[in-house]
């Protein structure tokens, strides 16, 4: 049965030129969404200079979402997709101080990305990226490269280019 990613019910949306992506604090069982108002809850901070209209779309732990492997075991899932114009971020938002926390989101962004493209036609973007952010730890590590790369190279298999860029930030600029 198709995944449909852009469910209204998991939609929120802005187009302040600052606002803030959240996800509730283990254990997490709500869908991450935008805020406009409270900074000390944001993981990511977007700054839309334009001001243009962004969607974001929570993939975690929103109802009807629920990409399954082959083996049967639930997929991993990243907490969330930004749409605006002709582009997609897929975005995974952590809160740790703890190591491997950049490992465990590439493998959540590639493996939604790849439960993406099967049930979407993700060729139509201009532009798709993918961010894992970390409120603790704001901007990226030496160690990141390698993960880094290993993104890019399971993301050209999956969609027969280049690769995608995985952004280790925290700011995310529209």
């Amino acid at each position: 049965m198709p995944i449909n990613f852009f469910q209204v019910g998991c939609k929120t949306e802005s187009n302040q030129q600052l606002f803030g992506l959240c996800d509730n604090p283990d254990p997490a069982k709500d869908p991450a969404y935008i805020d406009e108002v409270d900074s000390t809850k944001w993981i990511a901070e977007v700054t839309n200079g334009a001001s243009v209209n962004v969607d974001f779309f929570a993939v975690d732990h929103c109802p009807g979402i629920h990409p399954v492997r082959v083996n049967g075991e639930s997929a991993k899932r990243c907490d969330g997709i930004l749409r605006h114009n002709n582009k997609l971020s897929f975005v995974e938002l952590k809160d740790r101080d703890h190591r491997g926390w950049i490992s465990g989101g590439r493998k959540q962004v590639t493996e939604t990305i790849q439960f993406f493209h099967a049930n979407h036609n993700i060729t139509t973007y201009a532009n798709v990226d993918a961010y894992v952010s970390n409120k603790q730890r704001p901007l990226a590590v030496t160690g990141s490269y390698t993960e880094v790369q290993k993104f890019k190279d399971e993301t050209a298999i999956i969609l027969s280019n280049a690769g995608l860029l995985l952004n280790i930030n925290r700011n995310i600029s529209i």
